[in-house]
């Protein structure tokens, strides 16, 4: 069934999981305006046929709809805004704050806009750093005063933009290291009555200038009415970003960007309350000008970290209006669902997931929507660093590649860097995620394949599905809303190939699932590796902070390591105590993304204990998983080894392990102390993907395969299987209602 996009039409639903009976809202765009007929489909298989993805969906019986599609604009980029009475300022004002320009942008950076009835005051830095002032009126050319001195990326300093009076000129002061200069421009035109609006980092609606942002950090904004003397707002600029109160005559709005931290909201702690809000999400918990290394969490030194970091390419919500809605069926099964929408101007298809109202089965299939949306849109293939090196071939564009090449405004990866080459650390729903689709074919995959986190999954529920095994989808949003209660259900869970991210909530309910006798087969590697958090008020955004080690695209800065969403540290969970090894027997050691490799039986295969696991299984040579459509074989891409000094329980049995791996492979940046030629596969005794098994302590078990590419050899349609033939065992135990016994107990003791 051709299901393929091709992006002409491309859309987004607000979030991924849906129940029966729900509605799911479109968000469509296409190149021109026409027709699309919207059809659901529910998933059933997916296969590798040539060069493409052939995928096998059902129609679902649903009431037929139709919805004209057009041109949709994206505002991308990261503001602040407030609104205030025009009134308070019709005797002239003065704006103070600090600014850290990070980069200067070919199309200039916005520092701030003050509209005033029909009147915009801008002020901001030109391409080769120059502070520039612009003020605008209906119906005459805008004015513009341009200083003789440039200001440097990187460097604080701060600004007072001042009218002294309804009819004063405009004055912009810059103060940078002690030296303090100015730029005057004629007045504008009277202020009226009505609404006056300021942005921090973007232009006004009515300018011309509104789709220019800011790259850098600003800090403590003070607005006061009428003209202060430029010496005393200075001053008073200090103190309150000392953290002295704001109480100064003529105060309209200081905001301090130290509180609300986990809000998109900017609080106001002037005698007014007029809090700002915050647009796309610019990054907070970010150094400021008082940080001097003293502390590392803004939790602690809230001062320290009062700056607020925009970027011109932030994108937290696309805003597109909402084009069609699609009523779910009463009756619909659990499964992944296939939104297509297809119409003259081309065709795109909405993955969904649909847990049911009750659990209906045993099973429970854990979708990795965290590590999904991790990288979501991920343009490595297009702006990182060398990925043919680590592919270790020639990679070649995809559709959605060249749509994402073309579409700058859909947003970015937490695997990319934005304009000013500061990581990416918030990822959002709330826009079009093209590498969320059946027909994603990522450099990752191994050997050209391309099967990597969605599609690679799509392959075990493919799997599922064919052997008759009965399951319900099960989210890692559900786990961060519902704790162990959303797995309580369930006798078994089995993950994906790939569940890199977790939340704490999740993680915790994958730890209170196992202590209450769950049974969980972990079908891929690297998984439970980055912490991640979710936005309080927009549960579609997930934080991640790249701190101190990993295998990394970008690095946060020092002191940068905490979440601004929860305040909880960040980076790998193996530095936040919680090595995967403690959760799921293995934990990542290493990748290579050009072959995979079979793995060869060890002598723990042999132990009573594992008689369930080779029943009927024919091994040669004691060689399995000799192939595979993600690297030739079941172990390999990203890959997990068991280490009892990392938590893999004393008692597990190490299964089998991948016979040596190639020098493509290399060792995880956190197992490398000092620099040493034994990094790569061919040498390194670590660099190894183990299967394990082990009994928990309340009558469940964990069984491991420790390989991003054993879904790839599971997919494999051959009828000498042995891989799948191994995870069918696995999951006919782990679904049997005996319990588990630990070694030397009685079962159930």
């Amino acid at each position: 069934m051709r299901l393929a996009p091709d992006f002409g039409i491309v859309g987004y639903t607000p979030r991924w999981q849906y129940r029966p009976s729900e509605t799911v809202a479109l968000h469509l765009s296409s190149g021109e305006t026409g027709k699309a007929d919207i059809r659901l489909h529910r998933f059933r298989a997916l296969r590798p046929h040539g060069e493409e993805l052939e995928l096998d969906a059902d129609p679902v019986d649903h009431p037929a709809l139709r919805c004209t599609v057009g041109p949709q604009r994206t505002l991308i980029g990261s503001w602040f805004e407030a609104r205030l009475d025009a009134g308070l300022l019709a005797d002239g004002f003065t704006l103070a704050l600090l600014a850290m320009p990070t980069v200067l942008s070919p199309d200039g950076s916005c520092l701030a806009s003050l509209a005033l009835g029909e009147c915009v005051v801008t002020a901001l830095i030109d391409t080769e750093g120059r502070p520039i002032l612009m003020a605008e009126a209906p119906a005459k050319e805008p004015r513009r005063a341009e200083a003789p001195f440039r200001l440097r990326a990187g460097a604080w300093v701060a600004m007072v933009l001042s009218r002294n009076g309804p009819d004063g000129d405009l004055v912009l002061t810059v103060r940078e290291e002690g030296r303090e200069r100015h730029i005057r421009l004629s007045s504008p035109d009277a202020v009226g009555s009505g609404e006056a609006v300021l942005r921090l980092a973007s232009g006004a609606p009515s300018s011309s200038l509104f789709s220019v942002r800011f790259d850098g950090r600003l800090e403590a904004p003070v607005l006061w009415a009428g003209a202060v003397d430029t010496q005393a707002a200075l001053q008073r600029l200090d103190a309150f970003a000392d953290g002295g109160e704001a109480r100064d005559p003529g105060l309209v709005a200081a905001w301090d960007f130290s509180r609300a931290i986990d809000s998109a909201r900017a609080e106001d702690v002037g005698p007014r309350s007029l809090h700002g809000r915050l647009v796309n999400l610019p990054t907070r918990a970010v150094k400021g000008t008082r940080w001097s290394g003293g502390e590392q969490s803004f939790r602690h030194a809230p001062r320290d970290y009062a700056a607020i970091h925009f970027h011109s390419d932030d994108l937290a919500d696309a805003g597109w209006p909402v084009v069609a809605e699609l009523a779910l069926p009463e009756n619909l099964a659990s499964g992944v669902y296939l939104i297509e929408i297809s119409g003259q101007a081309g065709r795109d298809t909405l993955p969904i997931l649909v847990r049911p109202h009750a659990p209906g089965a045993d099973l429970a299939f854990l979708a990795s929507t965290f590590t999904w949306l991790a990288y979501a849109n991920d343009r490595c293939l297009l702006h990182g660093a060398n990925p043919e090196m680590f592919a270790s071939r020639l990679l070649v564009l995809t559709a959605g590649d060249c749509a994402l090449a073309a579409h700058p405004e859909y947003g970015l990866s937490l695997y990319d860097t934005h304009a000013d080459g500061s990581g990416v650390s918030y990822a959002s729903r709330r826009r079009p995620c093209l590498t969320l689709r059946h027909t994603q074919r990522a450099w990752q995959g191994g050997l050209g394949s391309g099967l990597w986190n969605f599609s690679a999954d799509l392959l075990i529920l493919s799997w599922l599905d064919r052997e008759g095994f009965a399951f319900d989808i099960v989210t890692d949003d559900d786990l961060d809303r519902e704790g162990a209660a959303a797995l309580r259900p369930y006798r078994c869970v089995i993950t994906g190939s790939h569940p890199e991210y977790h939340t704490t909530a999740s993680h915790d309910a994958l730890g209170g699932f196992l202590d209450g006798g769950g049974r969980l087969i972990y079908l891929g590697g690297n998984g439970f590796y980055w912490r991640v958090s979710t936005h309080p008020d927009h549960p579609e955004t997930i934080e991640l902070r790249r701190a101190e080690d990993g295998n990394r695209s970008w690095a946060s800065e020092p002191g940068e390591y905490y979440h601004a969403f929860d305040g909880a540290y960040g980076g790998l969970w193996r530095r936040n105590g919680r090595p995967p090894q403690k959760l799921a027997g293995t934990g990542y050691t290493g990748q290579g993304f050009y072959r995979s490799h079979p793995y060869r039986l060890s002598a723990g295969a042999d132990d009573p204990r594992l008689a369930f696991l080779f029943d009927g299984v024919a091994v040669a040579d004691g060689l399995i998983g000799d192939f595979g459509l993600s690297g030739g074989g079941a172990a390999g891409i990203e890959i997990d080894r068991a280490d009892t000094a990392l938590g893999t329980p004393a008692h597990a049995l190490v299964v089998a392990t991948s016979e040596r791996l190639d020098d493509s492979y290399v060792l995880a940046n956190e197992e490398v102390l000092v620099n040493r030629p034994t990094v790569t596969g061919d040498m390194s005794p670590i660099l190894r993907a183990d299967m394990v098994f082990f009994e928990t302590q309340a009558g469940g078990a964990v069984w491991s395969t420790g390989s991003v590419a054993w879904a790839g050899a599971l997919a494999e349609t051959r009828s000498d299987n042995e891989i799948a033939q191994i995870t069918r065992n696995a999951l006919t135990r782990f679904l049997a209602p005996a319990p588990f016994a630990l070694p030397g107990a009685e079962p159930g003791g």
